[in-house]
């Protein structure tokens, strides 16, 4: 005697039973997926022994009938009920397979269904579908179950429960595309045609005025001109091997389907017909033409085929005494083999590179020790040599407690990836962008923006002394002076601001050439003498016989510009600064030493942070913006140098950086 829900230990003759039932079910050949659905019912109430099975969805409360198979129940497709009297309450409830073979004996003996239909023995379970709940599949019988359920049944209503998932998935996409369709087709029957007349190299020599409609040129602008300068580059060879060379042959094309640029950048798809048109001795004089707009249809058409792509699932399974190794079409297809060709499992391994084949190794050692399923995506080559990535599901079935098949499903979900990496590189892009931005408004409300208004105020104050006759010629040499100053200090952080512009979008051309590195800081201490002067500053040099080095010249000396801007700027007045360069082994080491104010360890940390520049006053109130200094940086890094600063508060700073000898030229 078996208890209301034992479950009995399949026999292998019942396993294959059922595994020969699940292979009829999946290979139906009828394009009508609801006779598919009738027929699994049927099949399956049948080997089951039961009387009734249904497939139903559930809203809320409400249980519907979607498709049924009964002997006497008077059931029909669309009937409901109130989900609470239905034992799919209790499938729903717990979740999993539920199998009862005696309901009057088992803790459900109360339910409302067995008080109302006195149902014996049930089993079922739920469907989900895309992680939602859509419904069940069950059966039941007025009589009980007898020995009871078996193990294989269990895994039957499983599987039989994903394939129906599948194939209510397609249904759905097949529905909404015919909807589609329908949409499709009334709006091409009300659509012009766009009629053409060609000469025999293509040119238009008629255009009809549907063609402003259609492609938004006037039939003028088209005329005298190639279709083939409008055609989509990938599609040019084909049009002219399988339509245009065809119907200069004197053959009827009744369809060549491509895509052709409107006036406004944009390609449609277009469904041409061509028509040769003969003189008198048979030869091809024109050509005409039939377009229509197909882009609704094709769009679909692509949809469709990607949408049917993701839902298709192989299936395999592998007889781990016999070492059979059993492939459904769809997972030869993914392997890119011919459907049908023998496989053996080390072979079926040998697809997954290195460390992926490792994994699934693991997980197949998993499975056989625990009886749980396994659930990875892995890198995949095919057959073919093409890089693919799979999600590969897989379970052991165990027979006293030894496992002695494997079975799962095999999917390609290369798509999946690629759409998850675009949006990964997406958000990447558009981190940038925005980090670039919030820079630039950064400098530009504050450290520009500052800088224009200092320049104002001291125009202003000169005009206002100018008018009252308050100031002498020599203080308003003076002014000139500051004015000439501070505006030399604005165009300097209008250049390093447009560089580091450059720079953050990845604008920057980095052309190395061979140059004289003493020759190029020479000629950046020419530029900065006058600044320099005006503080009584000295510049000193210290150039050794350097080597000619690979570098690209103005980044060295906007390099060279910022360091020696910055050594003026806090240096005292009547100092004087050193800049010194000497070879190494592998490298030119430049420096650019002063005797100013030099700079606490918090204030040389952060000189490089973008995210962090300190801006301080210069020895005769220069401002800065310490954007100069992130510029020598990153033109530093491009050239694979370094540079670094030694301060200490009060008694000068010292910047010193290097450039190798050798850069790609």
């Amino acid at each position: 005697m078996h208890s209301f829900d034992e479950i009995v230990v399949s026999k292998p003759e019942e396993i294959e039973k059922r595994l020969r039932l699940l292979h009829k079910i999946v290979s139906q050949k009828s394009h009508n997926l609801d006779d598919h659905l009738f027929r699994a019912l049927k099949m399956t109430t049948q080997l089951l022994g039961m009387e009734v099975g249904i497939l139903s969805s559930i809203s809320g409360d409400t249980y519907t009938v979607i498709n049924h198979y009964s002997k006497n129940s008077g059931l029909e497709n669309g009937q409901t009920f109130n989900l609470g009297e239905t034992y799919c309450s209790i499938t729903i409830e717990k979740n999993k397979v539920v199998a009862i073979n005696e309901m009057q004996l088992s803790e459900h003996r109360k339910h409302p269904c067995y008080e109302v239909f006195k149902l014996e023995s049930y089993i079922g379970i739920p469907i989900y579908i895309d992680d939602q709940l859509y419904g069940t599949i069950n059966f039941s019988s007025p009589d009980p179950k007898k020995p009871g359920f078996l193990e294989a049944d269990k895994t039957l209503v499983k599987l039989l429960a994903e394939w129906t998932a599948s194939v209510i998935r397609r249904k759905s996409i097949e529905e909404s595309y015919k909807e589609s369709e329908k949409l499709y087709k009334l709006i091409s029957t009300n659509s012009a045609d766009l009629i053409c007349l060609h000469d025999p190299d293509g040119k238009f020599r008629f255009v009809s005025p549907s063609s402003e409609y259609l492609l938004g040129y006037k039939p003028a602008e088209l005329l005298g001109k190639n279709p083939y300068e409008f055609h989509h580059p990938e599609d040019i060879e084909r049009v002219k091997e399988q339509s245009h060379n065809q119907a200069l042959e004197n053959n009827l094309i009744t369809s060549i389907q491509y895509r052709f640029k409107k006036k406004n950048g944009e390609y449609i798809w277009l469904d041409t017909a061509t028509q040769p048109i003969k003189n008198d001795k048979g030869e091809v004089i024109n050509l005409q033409t039939t377009s229509r707009d197909i882009t609704a249809r094709k769009k679909l058409e692509i949809l469709f085929s990607e949408a049917q792509q993701m839902a298709n699932v192989g299936g395999w399974e592998f007889d781990i005494k016999s070492g059979k190794l059993t492939w459904t079409d769809e997972v030869y297809r993914i392997h890119e083999k011919p459907v049908g060709e023998k496989v053996f499992v080390e072979e079926g391994l040998s697809y997954y590179p290195s460390d992926a084949r490792t994994k699934i190794e693991e997980a197949i050692e998993y499975t056989m020790e625990t009886g749980k399923k396994y659930d990875v995506a892995l890198p995949f080559v095919t057959a073919k040599g093409n890089h693919k990535w799979v999600r590969a599901i897989g379970q052991a079935l165990f027979l006293e407690k030894k496992p002695y098949k494997l079975r799962g499903t095999f999917q390609d979900i290369t798509k999946y990836k690629e759409y998850e990496q675009k949006i990964k590189d997406q958000n990447t892009r558009l981190k940038e962008v925005t980090e670039t931005r919030d820079k630039l408004y950064s400098i530009i409300g504050h450290d520009l923006k500052n800088t224009f208004f200092g320049l104002f105020g001291l125009i202003s104050m000169m005009k206002e002394n100018t008018e009252t006759n308050e100031q002498s010629f020599d203080e308003l040499i003076e002014h000139f002076d500051l004015l000439q100053t501070s505006t030399k200090q604005a165009y300097q952080l209008l250049e390093n601001l447009l560089e580091w512009i450059k720079m953050q979008q990845h604008n920057v051309s980095f052309i190395p050439r061979e140059a004289n590195i003493a020759e190029l800081i020479q000629e950046s201490i020419d530029v900065q003498v006058v600044v320099a002067q005006n503080k009584n500053i000295s510049i000193e040099t210290s150039l050794s016989e350097c080597p000619p080095v690979s570098c690209d010249p103005e980044m060295i000396k906007t390099c060279m510009r910022n360091l020696i801007s910055n050594a003026v700027k806090f240096s005292p007045f009547n100092s004087s600064i050193q800049v010194s360069a000497f070879p190494t082994e592998s490298n030119i080491t430049v420096s650019v030493k002063d005797s100013g104010i030099g700079m606490p360890e918090k204030v040389r940390q952060s000189l490089f942070d973008p995210a962090n520049r300190p801006k301080r006053q210069g020895t005769d109130s220069e401002r800065g913006t310490g954007l100069g200094l992130l510029l020598c940086k990153e033109f530093v890094d491009l050239h694979g140098g370094t540079i670094e600063v030694n301060s200490t508060e009060g008694k000068g700073s010292e910047f010193v950086f290097t450039i190798p000898f050798q850069n790609k030229l």
